[in-house]
């Protein structure tokens, strides 16, 4: 694709470019954030997605930090390892499926209620494609949640995200959602719950416009 500005390719590259599906291979039954950030996560799902929806929680694995109680018809994941996402327990659907080489989404259309991502957008190596295509499948006025942190695997991260610190990453997802077309003004947080004693974490979130903005 031709990268808008500020971005340039180089800026999407990774220490270790061989395929994600060996990386990914084998199953990785940990949590990236620790229990007070993954709280957060919980609380600002509650508060931003309506309850009986269809959602979708991208770059999925074995845990989605849904909240607990939280009443959903079904939440499909899409991920590159299948024994991860059947330990799922939050999963109704799985899909193995590499966004970095194909960024686009087996749904149809206005599919979804909301969607997620949680600490890995770091990954992402087509971002605006795959933005594009979120906002494809999901329905008018529909909430995508960003969540990230600082914990990453560095051989994987992309560039860019090494380069930069929480603020500028901040800015960098806010400049994902503003350079892709149908997703109102993005929303950022704080989320962190113990500034100095446990993970940070943020998210930014945007709603699908309306088919009347």
């Amino acid at each position: 694709m031709d990268y808008p500005e500020p971005f340039k390719p180089e800026m999407f590259d990774r220490i270790d470019e061989t395929e994600d599906e060996r990386f990914y291979q084998v199953a990785r039954k940990v949590v990236h954030i620790d229990e007070p950030a993954i709280a957060a996560v919980g609380d600002f799902i509650q508060t931003a997605f309506a309850p009986n929806g269809v959602l979708l929680d991208l770059m999925s694995s074995w845990r989605s930090h849904l909240p607990q109680g939280f009443v959903k018809q079904r939440l499909v994941g899409l991920g590159l390892n299948m024994e991860e996402m059947a330990d799922n327990p939050d999963l109704d659907d799985s899909v193995v499926h590499n966004l970095n080489t194909d960024p686009s989404l087996p749904f149809d259309d206005d599919t979804f209620h909301g969607a997620l991502v949680t600490v890995s957008i770091q990954y992402m190596v087509k971002p605006l494609e795959v933005f594009a295509e979120v906002g494809r499948v999901l329905k008018p006025g529909a909430p995508f949640a960003v969540f990230f942190s600082n914990r990453m695997f560095l051989t994987k991260a992309i560039r860019l995200w090494q380069m930069i610190r929480d603020a500028g990453r901040r800015e960098l997802v806010e400049k994902y959602f503003q350079l892709t077309d149908g997703f109102e003004a993005p929303l950022f947080y704080d989320l962190s719950p113990n500034p100095g004693q446990s993970d940070p974490l943020y998210v930014v979130c945007a709603r699908k416009k309306s088919a009347a903005d």
